[in-house]
C-alpha cells in the first residue's frame, strides 16, 4: 500500500510541474505580445552645428521614437556598430570615428565592445547626439555610418531590431585673414583692404599678409582694374606701373591671373602678396590708385 501511495504522489508532482510550465510559457508570450509597436530612429544631419576651436568637430542632433506601449515595456536601446567596436563613417577614400552621447553631450555608458546603452525611462522621444571629430575638416564628400539598434525589456530579451544609415556630408570650404593680427576671419563678400605703397618718387615695397586655410584644394584668382598701373584720380591720364607679386611670382595683371594651390591648408598657411613700384622721380603729384579684386575658391 505504501509503495502505491508513492506513485500517485509522484505522478500528481509530475502533472502539476507540468502545468506550471505551460502557465509560465503562456504568460511569456503574452507579455511579449504586449510590448510591440512602431519607434524608429533619426539623425538630422542638416540641422549639423560645428565647432569654432578646440577638435572642430560637428554635433548632428538625433531622436529615437518610440510608441506609448513601447515607452512603458522597453527597458533600454543598445546602438552598435554592426561588426562591433567605434562607430565609423566610411568615406569614398577614408574612415572616421565618431561618438554617441546623450542628450546634455556628455558620454553614454558603453559595454565592452563599445555597445552604447540608453536607458528609456519611460520616455517616448530619447534624444542623443552624434559627435565628429575634426568633421569640418574631412575631405569634401559623403560619408555613411551604420547602426544597428536594439530595444530590450530586459539585459537578456531583445524586443526589436533596426538598422540604420544615415550620409554626412562635407562642403568644400576656404577662409582667410590678415595674417598676425588679432582680427577674425575676413567675410565671404565685400571686403575692402587699403595698401599704401608711399611716396611714387621713391621705391617702395608693401605686403599684405594673408593666411589661408581650407579642407580642400584652393583656387586664387588676381584682376586689376587698372591694368597693374596706378592712376591718379585727379587727371586719369597720368599712370605710374607698379608690380604685384604672390608667393614669390611676379603676377601679371594686363589680363585675370589664376593659381591653384595643390596641398589642403587644414592647418593654415601664410601666403604674403607684395605691393611694388620702381621709382618715378618725374610723377605728377596726387593721389594714385588701383583696385585689385582677389577671389579665393575651393574646390
Amino acid at each position: 500500500m505504501k509503495v502505491y501511495n508513492f506513485k500517485n504522489e509522484v505522478l500528481m508532482l509530475a502533472i502539476f510541474c507540468i502545468v506550471f510550465a505551460n502557465l509560465s510559457h503562456a504568460k511569456s508570450e503574452e507579455e511579449a505580445a504586449i510590448c510591440d509597436g512602431n519607434w524608429h530612429i533619426e539623425l538630422k544631419t542638416q540641422s549639423s552645428t560645428s565647432e569654432k576651436k578646440g577638435q572642430r568637430g560637428v554635433w548632428i542632433p538625433g531622436t529615437i521614437y518610440l510608441d506609448r506601449a513601447l515607452s512603458q515595456c522597453v527597458k533600454e536601446i543598445v546602438i552598435k556598430q554592426p561588426q562591433g567596436g567605434e562607430p565609423l563613417l566610411r568615406g569614398t577614400t577614408s574612415v572616421h570615428r565618431y561618438e554617441l552621447k546623450n542628450t546634455s553631450r556628455q558620454s553614454i555608458n558603453t559595454t565592452g565592445r563599445n555597445n552604447y546603452i540608453l536607458p528609456v525611462l519611460g520616455q517616448r522621444k530619447i534624444n542623443l547626439w552624434a559627435y565628429i571629430p575634426s568633421g569640418k575638416d574631412f575631405y569634401p564628400g559623403s560619408y555613411q555610418g551604420i547602426l544597428d539598434i536594439e530595444l530590450k525589456s530586459d539585459i537578456n530579451t531583445i524586443i526589436s531590431t533596426n538598422n540604420y544609415s544615415f550620409n554626412f556630408q562635407v562642403e568644400p570650404y576656404v577662409r582667410a585673414k590678415i595674417a598676425n593680427s588679432k582680427d577674425s576671419w575676413l567675410p565671404a563678400t565685400g571686403t575692402s583692404i587699403r595698401v599704401h605703397l608711399g611716396n611714387l618718387t621713391q621705391k617702395n615695397r608693401k605686403e599684405l599678409p594673408l593666411f589661408i586655410e581650407s579642407n580642400s584644394y584652393v583656387g586664387i584668382s588676381m584682376s586689376s582694374l587698372n591694368n597693374g598701373y596706378l592712376v591718379n584720380l585727379t587727371n586719369k591720364k597720368n599712370k605710374v606701373p607698379y608690380q604685384l607679386l604672390f608667393r614669390g611670382q611676379q603676377v601679371n595683371l594686363l589680363n585675370e591671373a589664376e593659381f591653384n594651390i595643390n596641398n589642403r591648408l587644414l592647418n593654415g598657411q601664410k601666403m604674403s602678396i607684395l605691393f611694388q613700384n620702381t621709382p618715378m622721380p618725374f610723377a605728377r603729384a596726387g593721389y594714385y590708385e588701383d583696385i585689385i579684386t582677389i577671389n579665393l575658391f575651393a574646390k
